[in-house]
């Protein structure tokens, strides 16, 4: 059901811009208590993005087809002109998707649930090949990357603040020295007042790896199999590494990572530009020589594809750079300025082969100097 004064076309202008991101706070308001109003107004809006983020990501200009499929899923209910079809998803081909913002948030509307103490747990999913921010009722902004998931409580902020992170995140903390915001990140708790601090902390992965860019953040290691604990600094990179098995009998008494007499199982720097860490909220990847193989994770995520190396020899090159709004294609084509490789994409499968004629020219190149 539609609230009242608005009409189909206006519910469907609001959805293809919140779907581009190009939608004021206002006009996401009255989207969100739209979708809320209904199961069927939200089957709508998830045939919409289902079908928007499908046409951005292949770039598919065949409109027609793409207005049929949908026209089929949804039975016909809600017929959209072919003419206005077209206008939304030609604005849908043009944007990069994997930069969209706000794209995962329609998640938060539909996976809501009890806890065991009776109290709702708010779920926001930020799918593959999409960012997502958010804000908090304390004013604290998030930043989701792509393939993340945060959970809090419904009662988040009468009491306490906290949140459950599998993925990435940038966190904006608002000030609050009454209630720490804490982040729960695999075996850490993360705790912070007024900061902005970025954690990765993706359940495939074999580290969890926090970086402050300003304030101050407690990361308190208690539950881990070498128990630490870790004030950071602005500008400090602390890498903590996962235990192959957790046994909960090791737990021994918290040290500090000042204690040299136990090894704490993290690594921790200072580093000048912080943005190597962060730049992904803004759309932006900057790459500090990174192998091939760690581009091919990343590369997933963003684009939301599955990658294949055909020879296991091109995932030891190393890359260094940034992009900055790019295209999966373009992305690869700047990857063979530096390595001799050759790809393919097909049904969302890259597949990276080794080029022989490029390698044979970089090889030649490095001989002549």
């Amino acid at each position: 059901m539609m609230r009242p004064n608005y009409t189909q076309e206006q519910i469907d202008d609001l959805i293809a811009r919140f779907l581009s991101g190009n939608i004021s706070t206002e006009e996401q308001e009255i989207l969100t208590h739209w979708i809320e109003a209904s199961a069927e107004n939200q089957s709508y809006f998830l045939q919409w993005r289902d079908t928007w983020q499908a046409t951005a990501a292949s770039g598919d200009y065949d409109t027609l087809s793409a207005w049929d499929g949908l026209q089929y899923r949804t039975a016909m209910e809600r017929p959209l002109s072919v003419n206005r079809w077209r206008y939304y998803f030609r604005v849908a081909a043009s944007y990069t998707l994997p930069f969209l913002i706000g794209g995962g948030l329609v998640y938060a509307w539909s996976s809501l649930k009890k806890n065991d103490s009776n109290n709702a747990l708010v779920t926001v999913i930020s799918p593959k090949g999409a960012t997502t921010k958010i804000e908090l009722s304390d004013g604290t902004e998030v930043w989701l990357n792509a393939g993340s998931k945060l959970q809090y409580a419904q009662s988040y902020n009468l009491r306490g603040r906290e949140v459950k992170l599998e993925g990435e995140a940038f966190f904006k903390v608002h000030t609050n020295a009454q209630k720490p915001f804490t982040v729960k990140a695999s075996d850490l708790k993360i705790l912070a007042l007024g900061t902005s601090f970025n954690v990765k902390a993706y359940p495939e992965d074999k580290t969890v790896v926090t970086t402050l860019v300003d304030g101050e953040v407690k990361i308190d290691g208690s539950k881990t199999t070498t128990p630490f604990g870790l004030m950071m600094k602005p500008h400090q990179h602390v890498v903590y590494k996962k235990p192959l098995t957790t046994n909960s009998e090791q737990l021994k008494t918290p040290v500090s990572i000042a204690d040299s007499t136990t090894a704490a199982p993290i690594e921790s720097r200072e580093v000048n530009n912080t943005e190597i860490y962060t730049a992904w909220k803004d759309g932006n990847w900057i790459v500090a020589a990174q192998t091939m193989d760690e581009l091919a994770v990343t590369m997933e995520r963003r684009f939301n594809v599955k990658v294949i190396f055909k020879e296991p020899e091109l995932k030891e090159y190393r890359f260094s750079g940034t992009f900055r709004q790019e295209t999966l294609e373009q992305v690869l084509n700047i990857l063979k300025l530096t390595a001799p490789l050759k790809y393919t994409i097909d049904n969302g499968e890259v597949t990276l082969a080794l080029d022989q004629e490029l390698k044979e020219k970089y090889n030649k190149a490095f001989k002549s100097r």
